[in-house]
């Protein structure tokens, strides 16, 4: 007869008996249920400390990503002006490469050109062999005229 309530005919001893095996129960499902409360407001509480936590680290890493976004931002600005100057160099060394090809040129046609009037020069002097180094004095010119009317006297 677990599932039938008591009857009205019970004995005053067994409705007592009822009563305090129904306030057993009930102190232990109220405990029970105290218990479930308790341990639903621990985790809402840990809960609500992990959330606290959890919203401070992504301010930090808010916080952290934007200044990285920032020295992101400023590293592609000097990449950018560094583009630009290494853009100019390498305009400036092909143009001065230009430059010195030319002036390598000019120094080649110089040089032949110096050596063509070298040649010329040497072309009018005169060289005389046999004749000892120092024997003219101060006046080569009046040596040489002296010199040359002894070997050749008409």
């Amino acid at each position: 007869m677990s599932g039938q309530q008591p009857s009205r005919n019970m004995g005053r001893g067994d409705n007592i008996e009822g009563a305090k095996s129904d306030i057993c129960a009930a102190n232990t499902d109220s405990g029970m249920l105290q218990s479930i409360f308790n341990s639903i407001k621990e985790f809402q509480m840990e809960t609500l400390v992990e959330s606290r936590r959890a919203r401070m680290a992504t301010k930090r890493l808010q916080g952290s990503v934007r200044k990285v976004a920032k020295s992101c931002t400023e590293i592609e600005t000097k990449l950018g002006t560094m583009e630009e100057r290494v853009v100019a160099v390498e305009e400036d060394v092909d143009f001065l490469k230009q430059q010195n090809a030319m002036q390598e040129s000019q120094v080649t046609d110089v040089m032949w050109k110096l050596e063509d009037l070298e040649n010329r020069h040497r072309k009018n002097n005169l060289c005389f062999l046999g004749i000892e180094e120092g024997l003219e004095g101060n006046d080569i010119r009046d040596y040489m005229i002296k010199l040359l009317q002894r070997a050749f006297p008409n």
